[in-house]
């Protein structure tokens, strides 16, 4: 390409950018040259007249309060003559028949034994008793209840009989689910 013809993007847009600049001036001068005429009205005091008309349009339209009744007394109204007051019917008062104390007697309460408490780890002779040294060949779950018989948490007897963990040395599990112990 011919050096002379290139024109830099810089040059070539600014006019195009001088034309919106003054386009956008001009809007603005235009829609800023009118003030605000909207008003707001100003409220007048009502002279005695139109007032008195709307206490009148008020008064039918609700229902008077008759003058005996102020809002603001709480005392009765007394009437012409004052009613005697009589006081009611005297109601003779028996004291009850005395009634024998009775004599607590003291209850000996049996309480239950706790509940056992549950140990956390199983040990090598755990496992040998649960499996009588190998003489004795039980299924997951038997072997899980024989451990629970014997204080552990069901979690704590399902993780010592995994496959994979801490007696799966001394543990043979079977195809067929029985796993004995070769301890």
């Amino acid at each position: 390409m011919n050096a002379k013809r290139k024109i830099p993007l810089i040059v070539a847009l600014l006019p195009l950018l001088l034309l919106i600049g003054v386009v956008f001036l001009v809007v603005k001068w235009i829609f800023s040259g009118k003030k605000n005429t909207e008003t707001i009205p100003e409220t007048t005091p009502a002279s005695a007249e139109t007032e008195s008309r709307r206490k009148e349009a008020e008064t039918t339209v609700f229902r008077p309060i008759p003058p005996e009744i102020s809002g603001k007394t709480a005392a009765v109204p007394v009437t012409s003559a004052p009613r005697a007051v009589t006081p009611p019917p005297a109601v003779e008062i028996n004291s009850p028949a005395p009634v024998p104390a009775t004599v607590a007697t003291p209850k000996t309460v049996t309480q239950a034994p706790p509940p056992p408490i549950k140990r956390k780890f199983v040990t090598w002779e755990d496992m040998a008793t649960v499996f009588h040294h190998g003489a004795r060949a039980l299924t997951r779950t038997a072997a899980v209840t024989a451990l629970k018989g014997r204080g552990f948490g069901k979690s704590a007897a399902y993780d010592a009989l995994s496959e994979d963990g801490r007696f799966a040395a001394w543990l043979q599990f079977a195809p067929d689910g029985i796993i004995t112990w070769a301890g």
